[in-house]
């Protein structure tokens, strides 16, 4: 991978951070939690994307194994998702204490996966974008 392509890469995660960190800012009591909390959440999308896009699609739906691409996506998805919601919770309980507001350990976890989900989707869309249109490049065309 480019270092072109690292940053880029960096730069939209950066800004998906930001996102998050701003639509979410109001749920957290203090600038720091909202902080370490949106890194946690943006961090396990993060992984998810990757592995999804590194691992299982090269070594399952690429070769047609739907059920087990299924199943391994959806494993990686509750492992992050329950790792990042324990992992937000203690950060809770560290730096700010116990939060009154939450809203409990599975509305967390649920609403969190379907988060990673969504970032997983998202960056799929992505992808297929990008190859569309750099297949039908007029600079891909000619060099063929």
């Amino acid at each position: 991978m480019s270092f072109w392509r690292i940053a880029l890469h960096l730069a939209v995660w950066l800004g998906v951070f930001i996102f998050w960190l701003v639509a979410t800012r109001q749920y957290h009591p203090t600038l720091t939690v909202a902080v370490s909390a949106t890194s946690v959440l943006v961090s396990a999308s993060a992984l998810a994307v990757y592995v999804n896009g590194l691992f299982l699609l090269p070594g399952f739906a690429r070769r047609r194994l739907w059920w087990q691409y299924m199943a391994s996506l959806l494993a990686t998805v509750i492992v992050l998702d329950l790792t990042a919601v324990g992992l937000i919770q203690f950060i809770y309980d560290w730096l700010w204490r116990p939060d009154p507001l939450r809203f409990g350990f599975w509305f967390n976890v649920l609403s969190d996966g379907i988060i990673i989900v969504a970032h997983v989707v998202a960056a799929m869309v992505v992808m297929w974008v990008v190859r569309l249109f750099h297949r039908s490049s007029p600079s891909q065309r000619s060099a063929s």
